[in-house]
């Protein structure tokens, strides 16, 4: 009876040490997986990031007058990329590769510090951009509008770097250096949280510590990981969430705005037309006329208005040339009785229609790209914050998730690098 007792606990123990096997061999594959994204992320990114940036800043320097604000925004988010590639992504490639910390304090504190506000950055910028589509909707057709579109990002910008300063300042002060075991020369740069629970569960499992004491030490850690989830619930709130919010927000009255702008076109393209029908005697009057004896007609005054508007929404024609060539009324009632008119004016209204379809479509690429890449690992670290029992099976894949926000750096290049860039005359 011993005899089989013992073999069953020598089977026992040769399962564990088989289950222990398979999970350094997971944890070394998963480890080996997360370094070649990073990896991969840094050598396509920072090339990508590198160069987006130097168009913008050569773009920007040839902008003396009126600068554009998009290439204000393209500048800043490519920034924040760069800090997160050139930051981030290697102090995670080392980490991974030797875990442990070589840095020093100095370094543990800043690569936290800088870390976080590249992070912090990235969001607000986007949400920046989500707030400027907005005003762009609402004044798709004004050319004022562009003159104090660039103040007012510049100032949504100031608030959004103060913002990320301020919020990734506290990172300084909770990551520190710790040496966990005092036989190893082993260092690490952690929270101060988690060096705090690493101490006193050491302390609850020394045999000579009673039981008095380990009720208190139970209610100490208890009490160290509330403040631990409250900072964490702080940092994913402002990071993302409110973020998250702010763009969704701004994206769903873009479309609205411009689908009540749609409706608007179409009746005011309806009603156009049917003037023109009915005052098409008007414009039969003759081109040598001279204009300052007769008066515009009707149609005459609705095919300048669809002329204006038209030239004021295309972002491809240049308006300041045009203004500076006035058309003669004799023209354009030639060109209207002609059937050039009724021609000009639904151009006029396809262009509209077609540069408010250009819009939602980047509204919607924009909102899937950040909420695909950004979704996943906030959306996990949140149920992982609350304990949910579905996470014990799904805690690897964090690291992984975590890795794949920094996808992000490589896909804001291409996106903001080909729907901003500036119109050609």
């Amino acid at each position: 009876m011993s005899y089989s007792n013992e073999n069953l606990t020598l089977e026992q123990l040769e399962e564990a040490n088989a289950l222990k096997e398979a999970e350094e061999i997971s944890e070394i594959l998963r480890i080996k997986i997360e370094v070649c994204i990073y990896v991969v992320v840094f050598f396509i990114g920072g090339p990508l990031n590198l160069m987006a940036l130097s168009k913008s800043l050569r773009a920007f320097s040839r902008t003396h007058k009126a600068k554009s604000q998009i290439l204000l925004l393209r500048i800043t988010l490519n920034l924040a990329d760069l800090m997160t590639l050139f930051l981030y992504v290697p102090k995670q490639i080392i980490w991974l590769i030797t875990y442990q910390w070589y840095g020093g304090e100095f370094l543990c504190r800043a690569c936290a510090f800088f870390s976080t506000f590249s992070f912090y950055l990235n969001s607000f910028v986007i949400a920046c951009i989500a707030i400027d589509r907005v005003f762009g909707a609402y004044n798709i057709s004004s050319l004022n509008a562009h003159r104090k579109a660039y103040i007012r990002c510049r100032n949504l910008l100031g608030c959004g770097w103060i913002l990320a300063f301020l919020l990734s300042l506290p990172q300084a002060v909770v990551f520190t250096t710790t040496s966990p075991y005092e036989k190893i020369e082993f260092k690490q740069c952690a929270t101060i949280f988690m060096i705090f629970l690493h101490e006193k569960r050491i302390e609850y499992q020394d045999p000579s510590t009673s039981d008095i004491r380990r009720e208190e030490i139970d209610a100490e850690a208890a009490s160290m990981e509330r403040w631990e989830k409250l900072y964490a619930i702080n940092h994913f709130l402002f990071v993302f969430w409110i973020p998250c919010i702010i763009i969704v927000g701004s994206y769903i009255v873009v479309l609205l705005i411009l689908q009540g702008h749609l409706k608007q076109d179409k009746s005011s393209s309806s009603s156009s037309c049917f003037n023109f029908r009915v005052k098409s005697s008007d414009l039969t009057l003759d081109d040598t006329q001279s204009t300052t004896t007769r008066s515009p007609t009707r149609s005459t005054y609705l095919l300048q208005q669809e002329e204006s508007f038209a030239l004021r929404s295309s972002s491809s024609y240049d308006f300041e040339s045009h203004q500076s060539h006035p058309t003669r009324q004799g023209s354009i009632k030639s060109r209207a009785s002609s059937g050039g008119g009724t021609k000009f004016g639904a151009m006029a209204v396809t262009t509209i229609h077609r540069a408010k379809q250009h819009a939602k479509r980047q509204a919607a690429l924009i909102i899937v790209a950040y909420l695909c890449i950004w979704s996943p690992y906030n959306l996990f670290t949140v149920l992982n914050l609350f304990g949910m029992p579905i996470m014990e099976e799904l805690r690897h894949f964090l690291s992984f998730l975590n890795a794949a926000i920094c996808v992000n750096t490589v896909v804001n290049p291409i996106i903001y690098g080909v729907f901003a860039m500036p119109s050609r005359k």
